[in-house]
């Protein structure tokens, strides 16, 4: 006697199985009505932002390009900027991608680098985080 009926039944509940194994953790409540705004840079441009739940916490992750006209992108970072609903600044953090120096190139796909930076906690009043690429060191 077989388990399952007929061979797609038994595909379609692994299929199911496996999907269901992969679903991603919710985020937190706080998370669901904060916009990320992707900013670039003159060297970078900040493709696809969004939120994950890392070891669980909250998390911003994603890619950074090169741009075209860019010598090098050794020197930039990405600042998260936390902004309540008036565009006022509540917080600023700052991370890496890696890896931080992007080659140029005529070839498809483009080089990119990835980012992910823990959020452990949201400054009160968020509603954006613009993610900004940034060249060059913050002035003192």
């Amino acid at each position: 006697m077989t388990l399952f009926p007929t061979k797609s039944a038994g595909l379609f509940l692994i299929g199911a199985l496996a999907l269901a194994s992969c679903a991603s953790v919710p985020l937190p409540p706080e998370a669901a009505g904060i916009t990320l705004v992707p900013v670039p840079s003159v060297a970078v441009e900040i493709h696809r932002p969004r939120f994950r739940m890392q070891e669980g916490q909250l998390a911003v992750e994603g890619y950074v390009f090169r741009q075209h006209a860019a010598e090098t992108t050794a020197d930039s970072h990405i600042d998260l900027v936390f902004t309540d609903a008036t565009g006022r600044e509540l917080a600023v953090d700052t991370t890496s991608f890696y890896p931080r120096s992007l080659p140029k190139t005529l070839r498809l796909p483009q080089p990119h680098a990835y980012f992910l930076v823990a959020v452990p906690r949201l400054p009160a009043g968020t509603t954006t985080i613009e993610v900004r690429g940034h060249d060059g060191p913050h002035p003192r």
